[in-house]
């Protein structure tokens, strides 16, 4: 029997868990009244490059997955996982095609635990069953059966709002995320090589009885699999919070080691890396942060990876979510600073996207009143912002591939 027999199709699991809903409905919105020159001025590239990247994985790790060929399905996860490859913003191609082979799936469990509705959750994930069955030896489907059961797991611990209990909810959360740990058991990240089996190691620290125990453990073991992906050390400083299962000083601690472990590939960029994760969680960070070693791991990243993906996300995240009215002399300003340099010597176009996916700027633990905002009225809002006072003196900002100039306004 083949899978193809086994297993129902995940785009049917879809459609019979997920309610239809209608064409959504967009809204007029009016044009803004034209300018001879907006203040700033600035190429826009819209998606960017990583952004057709990261679907164009998801699209193919979907298809296949709808197409229930698992056989070549796994081959191409474990190809890009052995070469390492990323998208233009450093993201792991293999994650993303397993991202996408369970994107249906995850979609329409998320919307029944949503709805409270455990059997039906409960009936999508047996739909796994049959396919681990047909491919118990394979490390690559049973990694995506696993990290189902993560995200169901973080879905019924996050679903606050449906009618199900919390005893209940914490019972299902409890019940995934051991599945997920009995499947990652069976499968040793360094014996495979396989960052994403390090991935599974380190979400599933979520259930564990102890995680500050394991976290540097866990989380250095997935980085020295995969250095080049920056985002393992984003989400190790996530993770050494005191709020999860760190400490502020153990969180300086491993950034410190981690730039020396990764010197040879980011310079000082694990340093800065790992406290950009902490900091967009928490401003907390800020009173152990080295603000030096942070700017000089800032500078080293962009010169290690001076493309226009980077640049973008470096400006948004110092200029948006950690920039803002500070105190002057304060560290914060010191970082929010940043955004100066990085659009004078890094900054030539606009990815909105980028703007959209950095985390928000929050100001005595509200969002920023810009949250919301499209990408683009975001990058916008935060160069005038950054710029105001050249622009009331009747400036523009102007950005095109030779760098950005002031203009005198006319």
């Amino acid at each position: 029997m083949t899978i193809r027999n086994l297993f129902p199709s995940v785009r049917a699991v879809s459609a019979r868990f997920s309610p239809r809903s209608a064409a959504p409905v967009v809204a007029a919105v009016p044009e803004a009244p034209a300018h001879r020159h907006p203040p700033v001025e600035i190429p826009v590239c819209d998606p960017g490059p990583d952004a057709l990247a990261c679907e164009r994985l998801r699209a193919r790790g979907q298809f296949l997955a709808r197409q229930e060929d698992w056989e070549q399905l796994a081959t191409e996860i474990a190809t890009a996982e052995a070469e390492r490859r990323l998208t233009p913003g450093l993201r792991s191609a293999a994650a993303l095609l397993a991202e996408g082979a369970r994107r249906d799936m995850t979609v329409a469990i998320a919307e029944a635990v949503a709805r409270g509705k455990p059997r039906e959750v409960q009936s999508a994930v047996a739909a796994l069953e049959p396919l681990l069955a047909e491919m118990p030896a394979c490390p690559v489907i049973a990694q995506v059966v696993a990290m189902v059961h993560v995200e169901t797991a973080r879905a019924w611990r996050a679903a606050r709002d449906t009618n199900a209990p919390a005893i209940d909810r914490e019972a299902a959360f409890a019940r995934h995320m051991a599945t997920a740990t009995r499947l990652n058991d069976r499968f040793d990240p360094f014996e495979l090589q396989s960052p994403l089996w390090a991935v599974v190691r380190c979400a599933v620290l979520e259930a564990d009885p102890a995680p500050q125990d394991r976290v540097a453990d866990d989380f250095e073991d997935l980085i020295d699999l995969d250095p080049g992906n920056p985002w393992h050390m984003w989400q190790l400083g996530k993770a050494l919070r005191p709020a999860r299962f760190g400490s502020w000083e153990q969180l300086d601690a491993q950034a410190r080691r981690t730039a020396a472990r990764t010197g040879d590939l980011w310079g000082n960029g694990g340093y800065a890396w790992i406290y950009l994760g902490a900091l967009c969680e928490e401003a907390g960070a800020f009173a152990r942060l080295d603000a030096e070693l942070f700017v000089e791991g800032l500078h080293d990243i962009l010169t290690r990876h001076p493309t226009q993906d980077m640049a973008n996300r470096m400006a948004a995240l110092v200029g948006h979510t950690l920039g803002g009215p500070t105190r002057a002399g304060s560290t914060r300003r010191r970082v929010a600073d940043c955004l100066g340099w990085i659009a004078q010597d890094h900054l030539r176009e606009l990815h909105p996207q980028v703007w959209a996916e950095v985390p928000e700027r929050r100001s005595g633990g509200k969002l920023d009143r810009h949250a919301a905002a499209p990408g683009q009225a975001r990058a916008l809002d935060c160069l005038a912002e950054f710029y105001g006072p050249a622009l009331e003196a009747g400036r523009r900002v102007q950005f095109g591939p030779d760098g950005m100039r002031m203009i005198k306004g006319d």
